[in-house]
């Protein structure tokens, strides 16, 4: 009998600790792995010890204080793997005990340790005497029953919550269940039905089985737990595309609306300059005719530049490359420009203008440019929504925040047609339009507003609209500004002026244009100022020019910035770099349609003098050109 319990014991071995290798590399690290290794490898040695003490109990004449150590070990694990299990139970349960609970938790295991320990004087679990043989205390189906209280423990809880959770949770309080009564049977069984000169290897057999469904069922809920996060993953990457085509759905009929209002939109100041080109070309000669068609198509010319800038501005914004260039303005010098840019456009519709201005402070440091674009956008929205004899008021009101800042409310009132509650909730977004231009009888890219908003957000405030249909539209922009003192107010009409009369006649310019037609209206605008003009279609022609001619000969030099062969940067390189320094210094004002702060930066970094934007502004060309020669 000893040698088949001996040979089952290492059989059992072997199989617990191939299970203690497959929860160590097949099980995912968690808390319950942690305790099912614990409580594997409490089960090892609770076997081994068993094995150990039934050669002892069986063989004669052995080493009685072997014996007895063998003993004490045997019963401080019997007494501790219960303890083990309980924590794996909890933890496979996802069981959260508080720290004092846990601390109660423990305090049967403690006084079984001790009881264990006062035996080892007393006898009252179990003695051996000096022959080696082994005898239950009178104490020892007491402290048997005591250590069932973690299997029982474990067995009433999963009980519990088989009864009153959800479906899943019942589940898994089966299985525990089933995990806790297995090794409660068998200790049952072998204290209470077979004796132990028996040997009868009964509880091992039931903590192996243990062992070996906890593995099972650890790597069953581990597959569950993969299939359910796969089954997420799926589910997530099925509401992305769901939500990627609605999103591409969406965006794809904004771009049809947006393509169908700027296409009515663009083709109305096209059609606009191709005909009056058209009335021109048949009646040359009739002044007045000409006159009037020139008007128009100039007027047609600017709707359709502010439509190609919105689209750009948006575009600028949403990139990330607009940048805040803080100076101290007067809001009052601000209001003064924004009236004489809204007043003829006013003045042709009969709208009356009214400016409220409550300012302690009206200087403040912002940037002025990206200020005035916010009202310019707003006024002009305002301006197209109110009807001929309508009224606009521009209101300014100042809350002092502390002595450096005061909250700024700048808003703009209209008795227009106003807009809808649902409309006002997309109104600040690109591309919206209550109505398109065609019902409405005005044009635009419907980003206006969409920039507004861009740009309050860029400088730190909010804005609101307010509008009823039939009632008009108030909008209201807040702003956190810095108060600025009259002093920091730079007063323009101080600085150093250039007459508008100065001379250019005689200034020799070198044109550098790939475009024959650009070229044309750029030597028309020069030579009518007096100027001579060369023209050369590349920056390399215009560095073989400059080779051929003496010092002095060009005053200027006007560069295109997109050219073939050698760009405006490139050739403005080499032209820094000849060797001849007067040749090498000769002023270059950079020409193009490239309106961007980041253009104008790169034309300065590369050593231009000076930047023109395209469609010339006749105006700002000469100024800039006689800028850059008296500098």
């Amino acid at each position: 009998m000893e040698e088949l319990y001996l040979g089952i014991s290492g059989f059992l071995l072997m199989v617990l600790t191939l299970f203690l290798i497959k929860i160590g590399t097949s099980i995912e690290r968690s808390i319950s792995k942690t305790y099912a290794i614990i409580f594997t490898t409490a089960v090892e040695l609770y076997v081994a010890l068993d094995a150990l003490f039934v050669k002892c109990f069986f063989t004669e004449g052995g080493s009685v204080r072997a014996f007895r150590i063998i003993a004490f070990a045997f019963l401080l694990m019997y007494v501790i793997m219960p303890y083990t299990w309980h924590l794996f139970i909890q933890s496979y349960m996802g069981v959260q005990r508080r720290i004092c609970i846990r601390i109660l938790e423990a305090v049967p295991m403690m006084l079984l340790v001790v009881l264990v320990i006062v035996s080892v004087f007393n006898g009252m679990l179990w003695s051996i005497d000096d022959h080696s043989v082994y005898t239950r205390g009178p104490w020892f189906k007491s402290f048997a029953v005591l250590n069932l209280f973690y299997y029982g423990y474990a067995f009433v809880q999963n009980s519990y919550i088989l009864i009153t959770k959800n479906k899943n949770g019942k589940r898994y309080a089966l299985i525990s269940a089933v995990f806790s009564s297995i090794p409660l049977m068998g200790i049952l069984i072998n204290i209470f039905v077979f004796p132990l000169h028996d040997a009868y290897p009964l509880q091992p057999y039931c903590l192996t089985a243990t062992v070996l469904l906890a593995y099972l069922f650890m790597v069953e809920h581990q597959k569950k737990e993969h299939d359910r996060e796969q089954r997420e993953k799926l589910l997530l990457a099925l509401e992305h595309e769901k939500e990627a085509a609605r999103d591409a759905k969406e965006a794809g009929a904004v771009k049809a609306t947006f393509l169908a209002n700027m296409s009515h939109d663009i083709r109305t100041p096209m059609n606009a300059i191709l005909g009056f080109a058209d009335i021109i070309a048949k009646h040359p000669d009739d002044e007045a005719v000409v006159r009037k068609a020139v008007t128009k198509i100039q007027a047609s010319g600017e709707v359709l530049m502010k439509l190609i800038n919105d689209v750009l501005d948006l575009s600028r914004i949403e990139s990330g490359k607009l940048t805040l260039e803080e100076t101290a303005v007067d809001l009052k010098q601000i209001s003064e420009k924004l009236n004489m840019i809204m007043e003829y456009s006013m003045e042709k519709k009969h709208i009356q203008f009214q400016l409220i201005s409550e300012l302690q402070n009206p200087c403040v440091w912002c940037d002025e440019t990206k200020l005035q674009q916010i009202l310019v956008n707003i006024l002009n929205n305002a301006v197209k929504f109110t009807p001929e004899g309508g009224k606009i008021t521009l209101e300014y009101e100042e809350t002092l925040v502390n002595e450096e800042f005061s909250e700024y409310r700048i808003s703009v009132q209209d008795t227009g047609i106003g807009m809808d509650e649902e409309f006002q909730k997309h109104a600040f977004e690109a591309f919206e339009r209550e109505r398109t231009s065609t019902e409405s009888k005005t044009e635009g890219t419907g980003l206006g507003l969409a920039i507004v908003k861009k740009l309050v957000e860029l400088m730190g405030g909010q804005v609101s609209i307010q509008s009823k249909v039939g009632q008009g539209t108030k909008i209201t922009v807040c702003l956190r500004l810095k108060i600025a003192g009259q002093g920091d107010i730079i007063d323009k009409q101080k600085e150093p002026a250039i007459a508008a009369n100065a001379e250019l006649a005689g200034v020799r310019v070198l044109l550098t244009e790939d475009n024959e037609l650009n070229a044309e209206i750029a030597k028309e605008i020069l030579t009518s100022a007096g100027m001579m003009v060369d023209w050369v279609e590349d920056g390399s022609a215009c560095l073989n020019r400059l080779r051929q001619v003496e010092v002095g000969y060009y005053q200027v030099i006007l560069m295109d910035i997109q050219m073939p062969k050698m760009n405006g940067y490139e050739a403005t390189k080499r032209i820094r770099e000849l060797p001849v320094s007067g040749m090498a210094h000769i002023p270059i004002i950079a020409m193009t349609a490239n309106a961007f702060s980041d253009d104008q930066k790169r034309a300065l970094d590369v050593g231009m003098n000076g930047f023109i934007t395209k469609p010339i502004d006749v105006d700002r060309m000469l100024r800039t050109i006689q800028q850059t020669l008296q500098r």
